[in-house]
């Protein structure tokens, strides 16, 4: 079957230094992955879910590829459907710019794809004066969708750096009912008001943080038993204490039971 109607992918990379083999190949991987992920949720049917990216063309001069849209099955090309390569540039577009201008809208893209994007313009960050640019080209006829230069590359992983951060950051609930706790460190004084830690896995991995009782007789039902609080877990209800969103400390609301850690 025959069609006058082709579309292809371009990336162009314009270079002023020499490009680093393992970072040019990031960045196609990252094409990749961001494509693959897209076609699998937006395209229609299930050959075009299961399409990938193909070098069609090489261009000389700066990096100039043309990727075209192949079915694993036969490794047809799909000539007749623009919809997956117009939606993905698009969709590419629009990811770049919810980023640029921290719009609310990078709360959707996951830190995986945060990384993809990260690594796409990596070449061009790292080399003042270089520009990426991705365009569809349909029967010769070149519409642009993402032009960054150095600047805005840099900005962009910048953006993104913080994103990843936000999004890795533990959701912190302010009451927390029925978590394990493990002292980390405790003091003897009932009176005590600082040096008793704990870990709670649940909120914060691994992380020592203090630990404030809500009385005195609940601090002292956990210190003053007949067991080594520091050898037991404690299945507990706590607040969670913050300043400036960051966790400062546990405060212990009740106790519901205690278990040795070995």
């Amino acid at each position: 079957m025959t069609t006058n109607n082709e579309i292809s992918l371009r990336i162009e990379i314009k270079n002023k230094k020499p490009l680093e083999l393992t970072e040019l190949t990031k960045s196609f991987v990252g094409i990749a992955n961001q494509y693959n992920t897209y076609a699998e949720k937006h395209a229609t049917t299930e050959v075009e879910r299961e399409a990938r990216l193909y070098v069609k063309e090489i261009k000389s001069g700066s990096v100039i590829l043309d990727l075209m849209e192949i079915a694993s099955a036969g490794v047809i090309p799909f000539l007749e459907n623009t919809n997956t390569i117009i939606g993905f540039a698009d969709y590419c577009k629009t990811a770049i710019s919810a980023f640029l201008t921290k719009s609310e809208e990078m709360e959707k893209y996951s830190v995986a794809d945060c990384k993809d994007f990260s690594a796409i313009v990596n070449p061009i960050a790292k080399d003042n004066g270089a520009q990426f640019n991705m365009s569809t080209n349909v029967n010769g006829v070149l519409n642009q969708y993402v032009f960054l230069d150095s600047k805005d590359s840099n900005a962009l992983q910048n953006i993104i750096g913080s994103n990843i951060a936000e999004l890795k950051k533990p959701e912190v609930k302010e009451t927390n009912e029925k978590v394990v706790l493990a002292f980390y460190q405790t003091r003897s004084k009932i009176k005590s008001k600082t040096g008793n830690k704990a870990i709670v896995d649940d909120i914060e991995k691994g992380k020592a943080v203090n630990v404030i009782f809500d009385s005195d007789e609940l601090k002292r039902e956990i210190l003053k038993g007949d067991n080594n609080p520091n050898n037991y877990g404690f299945l507990v209800d706590i607040k969670v204490e913050t300043v400036s969103d960051k966790i400062v400390a546990y405060r212990i609301l009740k106790l519901h039971d205690s278990f040795p850690l070995n």
